[in-house]
């Protein structure tokens, strides 16, 4: 069996299988577990990385609007590869390698025989469904059922831990500018973790939100988590933004998490970012546990 994972949720997902030695490629983004770090690079992108988050998303929108793909894959090196199976995307069209790209590189050589698996959820369950499914056609249905078992108990563990509280309000922003707010499995993560985003959007993608239209007074805490940014790199746009976050929300709590890692991959890790927000919003039940892998809370910039 020869696998191909173009994003890093595939790839980590088929690390907790035991089958990461299938891997014969990954993309560009893919960074865990380090056994897949010198793996053959698939994609690439043509939005330049280190860019404002406002320069980044104009030249996303340039790109969409010119009817092209933010994402390239190596149809040569995919030819040379010759997988058995290639594992991508269809949720988002900005964050990886859309499922359009590969058929037309499978186009290219018409290996017919190549599965393809199209991870598309935007809901907690959707994704532990998928992991169910990708493990039943690798072969690795008892080792996937007992992932998605453990990490299910877990989060009845930690409801009940939380049963009695009352829910907090959490804004999640997604990106920085223009401003987004949470959608997708978000809204899950946070009804486990005893809290809600009354800005998020329930069973839908994340959206742009006007700053004017935030309720400041229906909010009890405030998470960074950039897509695709680590915390370093929220740190530095926090810091040279135009939008003044320090000053809207002075009188607010505000934290940092590593989103790149924890919050934008679909993927087991999702337990470890349940375990993140309860640290971070109930700190009196669940010990914090801070640090710049995971979060940190914003005292000044």
């Amino acid at each position: 069996m020869r696998i191909v994972s173009l994003i890093p949720a595939a790839t980590e997902i088929i690390s907790s299988l035991g089958l990461i030695d299938k891997l014969v490629g990954v993309s560009h983004e893919c960074d865990f577990p380090k056994d897949i770090l010198n793996l053959p690079k698939l994609t690439k992108s043509n939005v330049k990385d280190k860019q404002s988050s406002s320069d980044i998303h104009k030249n996303i929108k340039k790109i969409l609007t010119l009817g092209l793909s933010v994402y390239e894959v190596d149809a040569d090196l995919l030819k040379v590869l010759k997988p058995d199976i290639i594992i991508t995307q269809s949720q988002c069209s900005v964050c990886a390698v859309g499922l359009d790209d590969v058929k037309k590189c499978l186009n290219l050589w018409l290996l017919k025989k190549t599965m393809l698996i199209d991870l598309k959820s935007f809901t907690f369950k959707g994704i532990m469904d998928e992991i169910l499914e990708i493990g039943k056609n690798l072969n690795k249905n008892n080792k996937a059922q007992k992932i998605v078992k453990k990490i299910y108990q877990e989060i009845h563990y930690i409801k009940k831990k939380l049963n009695t509280l009352k829910k907090k309000n959490v804004f999640c922003i997604e990106w920085l500018d223009p401003l987004m707010t949470s959608g997708n499995w978000m809204p899950d993560l946070l009804e486990y973790s005893k809290a809600i985003d009354s800005h998020g959007s329930l069973n839908a993608q994340s959206h742009y939100i006007d700053e004017k239209k935030i309720q400041l007074q229906n909010i009890d805490l405030i998470i960074f988590m950039p897509c695709g940014f680590n915390i370093q790199r929220t740190e530095v746009e926090l810091k040279t933004s135009s939008f003044s976050f320090m000053k809207i929300f002075k009188n607010k709590s505000k934290f940092i998490v590593d989103g790149n890692k924890y919050f934008n991959r679909p993927g087991p890790n999702l337990l470890e970012s349940i375990k993140i927000l309860c640290e971070i919003i109930h700190p009196n039940i669940f010990r914090p546990n801070p640090s710049r892998r995971r979060w940190i809370k914003l005292e000044n910039l």
